[in-house]
This record gives C-alpha cells, sequence and structure tokens, in this order.
C-alpha cells in the first residue's frame, strides 16, 4: 500500500471514530433531557386525602405543595404517584417509592422509616350523627362502640388498648366520604378523622342541609403529628430527610408554610368549611 493510501485510511478512520462519539454525546443529551438525573427527583407514594392531597387538585393538594417547595428549596423534584393509602405506605416501605408523606409517628412504622419533622400538627376528630348521639368525655368512653377509620391509618394509644380488649369494632374505609356514608345508615357510631379532610369529604358526600346532622365530640380527639417518612430500604434516606428539614425550615422562616398550606382559611385560622 502507498503512503497516501495509508494516510487515506487512516483519515477515514478518524472520522468513523468522529461519528460515533458525537452520535453518542447526542443520545446522551437526549436521554439526560427526557429522564432527569434520578438523584434530583423524590418520588413519594400518598392517597387521597383532600385537600391536603388530591390528584385532581393543583399542585396535588395543600399539604403537597409544602412538601415539594421544601424539597425544591434544596434543589430536588418531587414526583407524586396516587395509590390507596394503604399501598402507599407499603410501596414506600419497600423503596420502590422514596417515601410518602401525611403520616403520623408510631412504634411500628420506627423500623421501615425515617421520619421528617412533621409538617402538619392537628386533632383528629371523632363525629357522630345527631340522629344517633354519642356522650363520650374521653376516649374510654367510645367502649362497646363501632368505629369508622382510614385504611393504614393509626388510631393512637387509648384507641389500640380498647380494640387489643375487643372493647371496640373497627371498620376501615378508603376515603373518609364511603366512612361517613356508613356513619349516616348507623353502620358504625362514630368515624375518627382530620377536621379538614372531614368538611371535605361531607361537602362532596352530602348536602348542606344533610352535612349539618354530623356532629363532633367536644372533649373527646387524638393529636397527630403529619410527617413526610422515608424508607430505610434506599440509601441516603436520613439524608434525605435533613434536607427536606431544612426546606421546611426556610418554608416556615419565610411565612411562605402558611401561604401554601393555609389559603383557604379564615383570618382566625380555622377552616371556613369546618362541621365541627
Amino acid at each position: 500500500m502507498t503512503v497516501n493510501g495509508l494516510a487515506g485510511s487512516s483519515c477515514r478512520l478518524v472520522l468513523i471514530q468522529l461519528k460515533t462519539l458525537l452520535a453518542g454525546a447526542v443520545l446522551s443529551i437526549l436521554a439526560l433531557a427526557v429522564h432527569p438525573a434520578k438523584a434530583d427527583i423524590v418520588r413519594i407514594a400518598v392517597g387521597e386525602w383532600p385537600p391536603y392531597f388530591s390528584e385532581s387538585d393543583e399542585g396535588y393538594g395543600t399539604y403537597a405543595k409544602v412538601v415539594a417547595k421544601a424539597f425544591e428549596l434544596e434543589g430536588l423534584t418531587v414526583e407524586y404517584g396516587f395509590f390507596p393509602w394503604k399501598r402507599a405506605l407499603l410501596e414506600a416501605q419497600s423503596g420502590r417509592w422514596q417515601a410518602s408523606a401525611g403520616w403520623g409517628k408510631t412504634a411500628e412504622r420506627e423500623p421501615f422509616f425515617h421520619f421528617c419533622d412533621a409538617v402538619l400538627v392537628e386533632r383528629e376528630q371523632f363525629f357522630y350523627s345527631s340522629d344517633r348521639p354519642v356522650n363520650a368525655q374521653n376516649v374510654q368512653d367510645l367502649s362497646g362502640l363501632s368505629l369508622g377509620a382510614l385504611d393504614g391509618a393509626a388510631l393512637g394509644e387509648d384507641l389500640d388498648k380498647l380494640v387489643t380488649a375487643d372493647q371496640i369494632t373497627v371498620y376501615r374505609q378508603s376515603s373518609l366520604a364511603d366512612l361517613f356514608k356508613m356513619l349516616d345508615v348507623g353502620r358504625v357510631d362514630v368515624v375518627m378523622g382530620n377536621g379538614e379532610v372531614a368538611a371535605d369529604a361531607l361537602a362532596d358526600a352530602f348536602s348542606p342541609e344533610e352535612t349539618a346532622r354530623f356532629k363532633s365530640l367536644e372533649n373527646v380527639n387524638v393529636l397527630w403529628d403529619y410527617r413526610v417518612i422515608v424508607s430505610r430500604n434506599i440509601e441516603s434516606g436520613e439524608e434525605l430527610c435533613t434536607r427536606f428539614n431544612q426546606g421546611l425550615r426556610k418554608l416556615r422562616d419565610t411565612g411562605e408554610y402558611d401561604r401554601l398550606l393555609w389559603s383557604e382559611r379564615d383570618g382566625e385560622g380555622q377552616s371556613q368549611a369546618s362541621p365541627s
């Protein structure tokens, strides 16, 4: 082969290599455009719990917006997946989804999750129908009654004792609206639920006149803190909680936390739609 022939072959080889490298670079750029870096995405499994979480609401609900913004301030993007609540907890526990949100801290859950700082602290209330009044001054007075509660929801220490002693019967449903329908026809005596969520559920399931039949027990409630929980089956789960906590503190310091979470409350901080 001549010198010119060798030179021509070398040039063709270099061009082929350059084309291969360029094609690979273009494909990598396109892949990044379609699928952002996974390290910057937090996948959170939740369920329907309006107004805090709802797949049909703008921003997926008020609580969802707080969580997304807190992570955003730390350079992370949230991706929400909606499931029945019980499955949402299992999805996060397994690590298929990194986290869930809106859960209370319990001894049963601690082996499986890192618990971030509380996003919301409120009282779970007990609702009854005025057609079948309930007289109770404390949780123990609910002994002998039937209770409606959401799937996967913790009941609290005092109610757990009544359940263990077979002194109360618990019926589970996936939504508060379904639980209130059971209460309306007498299938349960009381329903346990967050006041904000109960107001939303009643407005969806009943007319204003019908809603007026449902009351909450004045002296009986359970204090819960609702948190983001991160699976112990993923790497850097504790670090993820730390970053969320930092973002949440920034939200509180600027006042944006209140604007996002309580945008529909009146000046005294109470829900205008509260049934209690």
